[in-house]
């Protein structure tokens, strides 16, 4: 048996908690299923809207529980967010630098309260079941069946304290408001086409160099010949 930090899962969401020591989690995307019946044959079950704070908790209730080695995405995608495609980015290519899910399609794909090194873990934590668009509660429950048995992963749960400036508190968990997240990534996309600015300038600046330099040797060589000219 693996094991859980205390009080888990950590992080309050739109989800039902099943057994603990179950070894699979399902997120049902925006569809609403029937969560309770989910619950019989996982650990965990809820639906996930957005792709940023929604998978951050995922995540968050994933580590801290070392029994769960399967997620399940199922259900209808989430328009505009699409944070089921978020979800499998996430996990098949991880975050970069900044935060951003790398490959996501989504609006705002960016993780700002949780670090590369714990999203690192949880791709190695558990395998990823393709089910978008699976809305077949018996497809869905004999997916969870036919998983087959695993040991729990290695290493101690993780509880993962979320932090920012701008927050709102939910229970204890302080987690940036999707607003924040979205003023965050707005400022992040002006950095980069400022940044993306400086190097056009550089360019044009260089051009213009370039250019004046031509002009300059190209009246030179004109003045030399037009002396040459008169010498002859």
């Amino acid at each position: 048996m693996g094991s859980t930090v205390p009080n888990w899962p950590p992080v309050s969401g739109e989800y039902i908690a099943g057994d603990p020591e179950s070894q699979a989690a399902v997120i049902t995307l925006a569809s609403e299923l029937d969560k309770e019946r989910l619950t019989q044959h996982c650990a965990l079950v809820g639906s996930m809207k957005t792709e940023n704070i929604g998978i951050e908790k995922v995540v968050a209730n994933i580590v801290s529980n070392t029994n769960i080695r399967y997620l399940l995405v199922c259900g209808a995608e989430v328009h505009g967010h699409l944070s089921g495609d978020a979800v499998m980015a996430m996990h098949r290519s991880g975050i970069d630098e900044e935060g951003r899910i790398i490959e996501a399609k989504g609006a705002i794909p960016y993780i700002t309260n949780i670090d590369i090194d714990t999203i690192n873990i949880w791709r190695s934590q558990v395998e990823v079941i393709d089910l978008i668009k699976v809305e077949d509660m018996d497809r869905i429950v004999q997916a969870l069946d036919d998983l087959a048995p695993t040991d729990e992963f290695e290493g101690e749960p993780l509880l993962i304290s979320f932090g920012g400036a701008s927050e709102t508190v939910e229970e204890g968990i302080t987690v940036m408001s999707p607003e924040l997240v979205s003023l965050e990534a707005r400022i992040r996309t002006i950095e980069s086409d400022v940044k993306d600015l400086g190097k056009v300038q550089k360019i044009m600046s260089g051009m213009y160099s370039g250019m004046f330099q031509g002009f300059v040797i190209g009246f030179v060589i004109t003045v030399i010949l037009l002396l040459l000219r008169r010498l002859i």
